[in-house]
């Protein structure tokens, strides 16, 4: 299971540096750069380890130890000072506060990374009788974009056939779109009952085993739980932590859960995306789309997701000469792009016609060996 490391510092630079050396690690990265939002992220997430700066504006560190040390839901997350501050003086505070480690800046990463994995050995030894360690849960992998009509739930249901075929592991396809969702059509499942029942606001049920009776198989091996498609059902995008209580729910029934959140960073996806593993941002190569998911990224980086979580895919579903290049979209975009789909309009309309995905009906296509690439960039 990835462990999750909360970054509380007012530095950008430091967040970002430590954060993505973090996360080549395998670690999952939050980040905050003021006391209050940083407590908050302790108190919803419950990361594995706090690494802490002294000197915030809002809140000092050493008042955010202490208030992390009181409270019952975050007394047992291991902390560990990151500060500029070398005074012995500083140091005694520190660990007197509640942090288990102390490092000054600048650390070299073999110090960081040595410290980082001394803290969490010891972790388990802060457990109270009484706390129950949690059932092991597989990956979560939400799909988004700035905008619709890019193909992000024909991306969904083709990533996840491809993720169980290569895995070999239990898989799970869900979207989160109530009134919206166009997976059940385009692989035939009439029954989205299930998704129904969970969201009605009166209702009182057992969620795992609602969850587990409502996941249906599919005859490509994986495991759907999928939204209505009737545009009256929209009602229930209110929902939102609902919502999020399944997308943590589903963690517990797969190796890998695909989401197919939709468009733009509505409440729903801005409640489930901090919980994800892994992020694929989709956009398509037209200059306006570009601003929206340049903006849409940094919207989640405000969020206090770490950038090592995003896989960038350039969806391409027009023949155009009046596109971008992959290059020119990467210059616009100011980042890479990591993988690129190429347009096969036949070859997409065709599939879902005959409620058969791309990687199944057309297992020789170049697109079906850019999903096989995308996927085995996700499983690394």
């Amino acid at each position: 299971m990835t462990q999750t490391i909360l970054i509380i510092d007012d530095d950008i630079d430091t967040l970002k540096l430590v954060g993505i050396m973090l996360e080549r690690k395998g670690f999952k990265i939050l980040a905050s750069t003021t006391g209050n939002k940083g407590l908050q992220l302790a108190k919803d997430e419950n990361p594995d380890l706090i690494l802490l700066d002294i000197m915030i504006p809002d809140i000092n560190g050493y008042e955010i130890a202490r208030t992390v040390r009181s409270s019952p839901e975050t007394e047992t997350i291991p902390i560990i000072m990151f500060t500029a501050r070398s005074q012995v003086d500083d140091k005694v505070e520190g660990l007197e506060a509640g942090a288990d480690a102390y490092i000054t800046k600048p650390a070299r990463p073999r110090e960081l990374f040595a410290q980082v994995n001394s803290v969490l050995k010891r972790a388990p030894q802060r457990l109270s009788s009484a706390q129950v360690i949690p059932v092991k849960k597989g990956s979560l992998i939400g799909i988004v974009s700035s905008k619709g009509g890019i193909g992000i739930s024909t991306l969904a249901t083709n990533l996840a056939i491809e993720i169980r075929k290569q895995s070999e592991k239990p898989t799970i396809l869900s979207d989160f779109r109530p009134g919206q969702g166009t997976i059940s059509m385009d692989l035939d499942v009439k029954n989205t009952s299930g998704m129904i029942k969970m969201l009605e606001e009166d209702s009182e049920i057992d969620l795992p085993s609602e969850v587990a009776n409502s996941l249906q198989e599919h005859k490509s091996g994986i495991k759907t739980l999928l939204s209505s498609h009737h545009p009256s059902d929209s009602k229930y995008i209110t929902q939102t932590e609902k919502f999020f209580q399944i997308a943590q729910e589903l963690k517990s029934h797969a190796d890998y859960t695909i989401l197919d959140l939709g468009p733009s960073l509505s409440p729903i996806a801005s409640r489930v995306l901090p919980e994800c593993d892994k992020i694929l941002i989709c956009l398509e190569p037209s200059p306006g789309n570009i601003t929206q998911t340049r903006m849409l990224i940094q919207d989640l980086i405000n969020k206090g997701i770490g950038e090592g979580r995003f896989t960038i895919v350039l969806i391409n579903r027009q023949r155009s000469g009046v596109q971008l290049s992959w290059e020119q979209a990467e210059n616009q975009l100011e980042r890479e792009i990591d993988q690129i789909f190429t347009p096969v309009p036949e070859l997409a309309y065709q599939a879902a016609a005959t409620y058969s995905p791309i990687v199944q009906r057309a297992e020789e296509s170049m697109t079906a060996d850019q999903f096989r690439e995308l996927t085995q960039s996700i499983l690394k």
